[in-house]
């Protein structure tokens, strides 16, 4: 009786406020949530949390030490997933994010490797890049992470002095020159004997987010995990 009379409520509500899919934009059924049930099984799911050398860990390690690294979703070029994240990270759908960054914490508590996460840091946009976007997607999935799981949010200890081309133009030895003393740490921030997790919202090379580990490790005391929305292998 109750399912039936939650049916009619949502279905009501549906036909005067209508609910889209994140993922195709279709209209969704009473029982969906933000995702329709076809895009839902779309979603290339990576599971990385549950197993601590995987490869995205292993393909990290190589460029700097890290403790823990996971991924929600393999990155596609087309499809649902790179539909969601084009509305999120150019289209100002940012409960895109917070709901993508809702899903990858609800991994990080589920896994064994990321207990001990004492700040979250999101990788910086330079302040011309932010102020055209109008925000910093990578600092959206961090906060999402950091209500979820009770973590503080620094997101200024990573400062962007380099206001860097599109590097998805550009080819892995590029990207790394491009990234080049992209970073700072700020100068009000203190380095101390913390672990924290490094966000962003698609890897591909590494390049980025290994330049902004390569300043926050120059504190030996310093260890560092990686979450992201997706990553490309």
């Amino acid at each position: 009786m109750k399912k039936n009379t939650f049916a009619l409520i949502q279905t009501f509500k549906d036909l005067i406020f209508p609910r889209n899919c994140f993922g195709c934009e279709s209209p969704l059924n009473f029982y969906e949530k933000r995702l329709c049930l076809s895009c839902q099984i779309q979603l290339p799911l990576t599971s990385f949390h549950f197993t601590h050398k995987n490869p995205l860990f292993q393909k990290l390690n190589l460029q700097f030490e890290t403790m823990a690294a996971t991924s929600l979703f393999f990155f596609q070029k087309e499809g649902v997933l790179s539909n969601m994240i084009h509305l999120f990270k150019y289209k100002g759908v940012k409960k895109i994010g917070y709901f993508l960054g809702d899903w990858l914490a609800n991994c990080l508590l589920e896994s064994t490797f990321f207990k001990n996460i004492e700040g979250i840091v999101p990788v910086p946009l330079h302040s011309k890049k932010q102020k055209s976007r109008g925000y910093n997607q990578a600092e959206i999935i961090a906060a999402a992470l950091s209500k979820k799981m009770g973590v503080p949010l620094y997101k200024k200890v990573l400062i962007r002095v380099k206001n860097t081309t599109a590097l998805a133009r550009l080819g892995e030895s590029e990207r790394k020159d491009e990234v080049n003393n992209a970073f700072q740490i700020h100068p009000s921030f203190t380095l101390r004997n913390q672990h924290l997790l490094l966000v962003d919202d698609v890897l591909t090379t590494g390049a980025t987010l290994s330049a902004c580990a390569s300043v926050l490790l120059k504190n030996s005391d310093i260890k560092l995990s990686i979450a992201v929305l997706a990553c490309r292998l």
